[in-house]
């Protein structure tokens, strides 16, 4: 859907059409929306107080998709849920039953960015590398033309045009992009039109042009981003290579290409080194990414299984190797921190760094790895040293939130940072996940709601564990109590389910309704716990088991599960993760319990509070925390 250029106003918010971005009014910090659910607010505040079908709705929003309803219906949910309209309230979009819908609210027309808004950067290089601006898209289109031929040579057209073709093929793959057709792209072909003409005609952002030239018996690649708005070059860098072997050189030049331009939108740099020169290594990389964007266990370990078959083409692929190791992490970390997993990603991201040492996502993946054992000093170097290799890091910025500055009481600078790896990469739906469970951390319940609408939008499957948690916590929080008790059953394994866990969930959920069966929920809740073999109690039950005692006024049961929890773990050398439940306002009781010094100082975390500072709103007195 082609956009404006108008800037629009209504109630509290701002809608920026060039920019794609819907703005508080007297704010700069981008609300949540996905591509669709931009469009679908565009067409309506273009045309206020018209009376649209959904069918008219569907054939602007999807023109060449056939779509249900129900895609247009989540799409006016989620806009509801970020323009923060309650449940009956029509403030901006009125449904009419049968009809369609209709934007009511005053909309003004503020302004029409001209093609040098200071919003756009300028010509960038490569020592100041110009920083894209937020997007509320999930992805970023983006035409590649055929490279022209400047010898006249007809194979080195050829090759112009095989060139393009593989590029269109490889970026494809990469889940940041939407790429437009080669049927689109190749219609430009020897005319001499203005790329920002180009790029409106297809409604893409920018455009990748080239150029190959011969020189003897070497050939030369220009390849350079163009900004399809302004017309600005985003960057631009040649290649040199022998002729002898053309088809290396393009499966080489496609694979440097394609990671230039992938690091500049997501990392703000171009300059890298290229990952490998076997391009079939590099499609196993990227549909591995592709997995790993989508979290599910079975996900991870296929992503994992295609690690090892680009590692047996390419063995020096550093990149592959430290993409591996953080799949065996995450997998460890969604496992209480489980010990092998954890020692195979050590021993994967040290031979990624031996291999580049300037992979800064390897520190990364260290960093998770002392984290979970428990090693907070050692944690905090390794994720420094990966921000001081690449400072616009968006996983090291959001690994030092999850595992460090939340478990350590940090509450403030883990939302801090999570958001601004959230700035830097406006399309994954992790980070809108994590910024979502971090809200809810924090208590805000209304805000969290619209991230996790948001990863689910942006593609995290509604299944997910952590999205059916999240769920639940909301559910309670607006004291839907029978739909929170739901979505944690679905989560249940096995084990659980026959040791008493559903029945243990409905009870807890009825004693938030009616505090006087709390007695029940809290027998209950033990009785499941005792039936349970210990290794079938996952860290993530036992932390709930934590908090739901603690609700239940049962603190000593709390902090038995506590301690029961470390003991398993600490066996092995962890402390596992998700202790960021301890600074919640839910389980100041806990915190107040004379046990609680000893059980923090059990998670090693006073060394750390010591250099680094204590938890938001304690005071640390040599080992001990006060005012929590």
């Amino acid at each position: 859907m082609a956009t404006g250029r108008f800037t629009y106003e209504f109630g509290d918010f701002r809608l920026d059409a060039a920019r794609r971005l819907l703005l508080p009014k007297n704010g700069d910090r981008a609300l949540p929306l996905t591509a669709r659910a931009f469009d679908t607010l565009l067409y309506l505040v273009e045309r206020p107080g018209k009376l649209l079908s959904k069918a008219t709705l569907i054939g602007a929003i999807w023109p060449d998709v056939v779509v249900e309803e129900n895609s247009l219906n989540q799409n006016i949910s989620l806009l509801r849920r970020v323009l923060g309209e309650s449940p009956g309230e029509y403030r901006f979009i009125v449904t009419v039953p049968g009809r369609g819908y209709r934007f009511v609210a005053d909309v003004q027309t503020v302004s029409e960015p001209s093609d040098e808004s200071p919003h756009v950067a300028p010509v960038a290089n490569f020592s100041e590398p110009a920083r894209p601006a937020v997007r509320a898209h999930t992805r970023i289109p983006l035409a590649i033309l055929p490279f022209a031929n400047l010898t006249g040579d007809p194979d080195t057209d050829h090759f112009g045009e095989a060139m393009a073709e593989e590029l269109i093929n490889t970026f494809a793959r990469v889940r940041w992009f939407e790429v437009a057709s080669r049927t689109s792209t190749f219609a430009f072909k020897d005319r001499n039109v203005d790329v920002r003409k180009i790029a409106r005609e297809l409604d893409v952002e920018a455009v990748l042009e080239g150029s190959i030239r011969r020189i003897g018996e070497r050939i030369r690649v220009t390849a350079q981003l163009v900004d399809g708005r302004t017309g600005h070059h985003l960057w631009s860098e040649s290649y040199e290579r022998s002729c002898e072997d053309l088809a290396r050189v393009q499966d080489e030049l496609t694979v440097a290409i394609v990671d230039s331009t992938a690091s500049h939108f997501v990392m703000g740099n171009a300059r890298r080194k290229t990952p490998t020169r076997d391009l079939e290594a590099y499609h196993l990389y990227l549909q591995a990414m592709a997995l790993r964007a989508q979290p599910t266990e079975d996900n991870l370990e296929s992503a994992i299984q295609t690690l090892d078959r680009a590692l047996a083409r390419d063995p020096d692929f550093a990149r592959a190797w430290y993409a591996i190791a953080e799949a065996r992490a995450h997998r460890a970390a969604n496992d209480g921190c489980a010990l092998m997993l954890l020692n195979h990603a050590e021993r994967d991201a040290r031979h990624a760094l031996a291999l580049d040492p300037s992979i800064s996502r390897a520190h990364g993946v260290l960093g998770l790895i002392n984290a979970c054992c428990g090693r907070w000093l050692e944690a905090e170097t390794e994720l420094r040293r990966a921000l001081s290799l690449v400072a616009r890091n968006p996983d090291a910025l959001v690994f030092h939130a999850i595992y460090i500055a939340r478990q350590a009481g940090h509450q403030r600078k883990a939302l801090a940072e999570i958001q601004t790896a959230y700035d830097l990469t406006p399309s994954a739906p992790a980070l809108a996940l994590h910024l979502g469970a971090q809200k809810l951390l924090d208590g805000d319940g209304s805000d969290a709601c619209k991230w996790i609408d948001l990863a689910v939008a942006n593609g995290y499957p509604r299944s997910l564990t952590a999205i059916r948690e999240a769920r639940a916590q909301l559910a309670m929080l607006e004291g839907r109590f029978d739909e929170a008790a739901q979505e944690l059953t679905e989560t249940l394994s096995p084990a659980s389910r026959e040791a008493g866990g559903f029945e243990a969930i409905q009870s807890f959920y009825r004693a938030q309704s009616d505090p006087s069966r709390s007695d029940r929920a809290i027998a209950a809740l033990q009785a499941w716990e005792a039936k349970l073999p210990p290794e079938e109690l996952e860290p993530s039950a036992a932390q709930r088991l934590v908090v739901w005692f603690t609700m239940l006024g049962a603190v000593d049961a709390a902090h038995d599960v506590a301690q029961r929890t470390i003991d398993r773990l600490s066996v092995h050398g962890t402390i596992g993760n998700g202790w960021g439940i301890l600074w919640t306002k839910e389980m100041h009781a806990f915190r107040d319990s004379p046990r609680f010094q000893s059980f923090v100082s059990r998670l090693g975390l006073f060394s750390y509070w010591r250099q680094y500072g204590p938890p938001d709103n304690c005071v640390l007195r040599g080992d001990q925390l006060q005012g929590c």
